[in-house]
């Protein structure tokens, strides 16, 4: 376990490394990476002790109540690269239709991570779903994202004070329970089963060929560049080695995850080089 941390905090500080080195106002960036650092603890260790729907493994070394640090330091950094990437695709900062899809692509990419994870024993859930986790813990993320990042678009958009993005530490939590509750009582409580595996993989790549044929004919794609992409491969490059280790067995979740690769594949091969 302490290499996989290891691991984690490497991913992490790659990731800042060449964030900061492309960015133009770096206090800004690190600013805003703390606050969704402590709004992610604050948000997810609220949620375990109201609800109790899932727990992490004893094994990770330091926990911050019932979270280990790793996951703490990680979920800023899946946050925010897909806000870039969006943007980055929008040819544009912000706006309604990048916050859906940042958070639409923190649901997919949670949607990954999260069974391998569970397969790998990082953590577990007490309800059923997709590979053990229910699509409700899913979109508790794609919701926090969605608060946090909405707050910074406001703050940037109407160039407001950046004490206002003190908010990230109060307003995404209570979004995300309020949000998690009326989803959950509303809809997902009254259909909550199993989630048959092969059916998973055939809508995960009907999605992500669809996803992969959109993006090798749409001009956006043209607008990424490519250190946009390559950032996120540490993190992606972990998750399927931990899917070598652990899921030998399990092949619907082999091909599962494996669908996540060709959207991912064509944008890199469409977007632009080192200029």
């Amino acid at each position: 376990m302490i290499l996989l941390e290891l691991s984690c905090a490497l991913i992490v500080a790659t990731y800042l490394a060449v964030r900061a080195y492309y960015e133009t106002d770096r206090g800004r960036l690190f600013r805003r990476m703390g606050l969704v650092l402590a709004a992610s603890w604050t948000a997810e260790n609220s949620v375990i002790h109201a609800y109790h729907f899932y727990q992490y493994s004893p094994r990770w070394s330091i926990f911050v109540d019932h979270v280990p640090l790793m996951i703490i330091i990680i979920w800023p950094v899946v946050i925010t690269s897909a806000w870039d990437l969006m943007n980055a695709l929008a040819g544009r900062t912000g706006g309604r239709k990048v916050l859906v899809a940042a958070g639409a692509m923190v649901f997919i990419d949670a949607f990954v991570m999260e069974p391998i994870a569970v397969q790998s024993g990082l953590w577990s859930w007490n309800e059923p779903g997709l590979f053990g986790v229910p699509p409700i813990g899913v979109l508790g993320w794609a919701y926090f994202a969605v608060a946090c990042l909405a707050i910074f678009d406001w703050v940037d958009r109407n160039r407001r004070s950046p004490w206002l993005e003190l908010g990230v530490l109060v307003i995404p939590m209570a979004f995300t329970h309020l949000t998690l509750l009326v989803t959950w009582w509303g809809a997902l409580r009254w259909i909550n089963h199993p989630i048959n595996p092969w059916i998973a993989v055939a809508l995960a790549w009907l999605l992500h060929s669809g996803l992969a044929l959109l993006s090798s004919r749409h001009p956006a794609a043209e607008r990424l560049h490519r250190r946009d992409l390559l950032i996120r491969v540490p993190a992606a490059a972990f998750f399927f080695v931990l899917l070598g280790m652990d899921a030998q067995d399990n092949l619907p979740l082999i091909v599962y995850a494996i669908a996540l690769a060709p959207p991912y594949l064509v944008l890199t091969w469409r977007a632009r080089g080192a200029q």
